[in-house]
């Protein structure tokens, strides 16, 4: 009799199995997206130990083991079809959740889900323990101690990994910068290559790897060029103290001419601002509308290189630190060294 009622349920099983991947796949098919098709893949593969550990329980008291074997023998089977409902459950949450992430569009969404994925698997695990726990008879007052107490401990052990994962979520969600972009941070500018849960990885100028902590990113004042629509250039050139007026008028429109000509440069000012100890300065500021760091400053060198050719040929001088001294005899007759 045990056999009859164990082959039956083995060919229902089967059957199902069988249904699962030959018949429903057919109206699956006309749905607009796969995922019912991987449902159904994926339940037929869980039916049949699933419906083998059915029978064998239901079937249980038809064998007459000793009252310690059938309780090893239930133990085992409930077990077995925890580990294959757990198994089942993550690998349809995981592909619904990552298409969910896919169908919105953002990578940051989808590398976020894919880091969290192992955590959300190892939940998972954890409320079917318990709940396998519970059907077995295991008093859950003691598990729930087990846990506080272990909880407490744990809690401050992981509160350095789990400090550096809540500042991940920050990196993720507020975006200050992302793969590809090149940031600075205090003393160090780099591009950023990676972003994972514990650590950011940047390359450096130099070619180095520089690894940062992700507290320590969110913490601290983060200076974002790729997200730079412009280069706003500021600076002061200074020209000597025997510069004519005419020569002094003429600095401004010849410095815009020699920006206006340039592709990638706009100019904005440059004003006769001070009278320095061994120099006349000028204020200049114009403005680079590129992000690329190389063309920037291929765009500044040709405007320095142009300033100085203009002033050659204008006969104006750069000023550099110098002083004049008059001593009291020369001063009388009007000489100076």
């Amino acid at each position: 009799m045990f056999l009859v009622k164990v082959l039956i349920g083995i060919s229902v099983t089967l059957f199902l199995s069988l249904l699962c991947r030959k018949v429903l796949p057919r109206f699956t098919k006309k749905s607009k997206t796969s995922f019912d098709d991987f449902v159904l893949n994926a339940l037929a593969d869980s039916l049949i130990p699933l419906g083998v550990v059915m029978v064998l329980i239901l079937n249980m008291e038809e064998l007459g083991l000793p009252i310690n074997v059938e309780w090893v023998y239930d133990t085992a089977l409930r077990v077995i079809g925890t580990i294959v409902l757990i198994r089942l459950v993550n690998r349809v949450g995981s592909r619904f959740l990552t298409g969910v992430a896919r169908r919105t569009g953002a990578s940051d969404l989808e590398q976020l889900l894919q880091n969290l994925l192992p955590l959300l698997r190892a939940v998972v695990w954890g409320i079917g323990a318990l709940v396998l726990f519970q059907s077995l008879g295991v008093k859950m007052t003691v598990i729930w101690g087990l846990l506080s107490a272990g909880g407490i401990g744990l809690g401050l052990a992981l509160k350095e990994p789990a400090q550096e994962l809540f500042a991940y979520l920050m990196i993720l969600l507020d975006k200050p910068f992302s793969v590809g972009q090149f940031i600075s941070v205090g003393s160090t500018s780099a591009t950023v290559e990676r972003i994972g849960v514990r650590s950011t990885h940047l390359r450096s100028l130099r070619g180095e790897q520089v690894v940062m902590s992700n507290s320590s990113l969110t913490s601290s004042t983060i200076l974002n060029f790729a997200k730079m629509a412009q280069r706003r250039m500021i600076y002061s050139i200074g020209v000597t103290y025997d510069t004519s007026l005419d020569q002094m008028k003429a600095v401004p429109s010849l410095i815009q001419s020699i920006i206006d000509a340039q592709e990638h440069s706009r100019f904005d000012r440059c004003h006769f601002t001070e009278f320095a100890d061994s120099s006349l300065n000028f204020e200049l500021v114009y403005y680079i509308d590129t992000r690329d760091f190389t063309v920037a400053l291929n765009e500044q060198q040709a405007i320095n290189l142009g300033i100085m050719d203009a002033f050659a040929q204008a006969g104006i001088q750069f000023a550099f630190p110098s002083q004049t001294l008059y001593l009291e005899g020369d001063s009388l007759t009007g000489k100076a060294s």
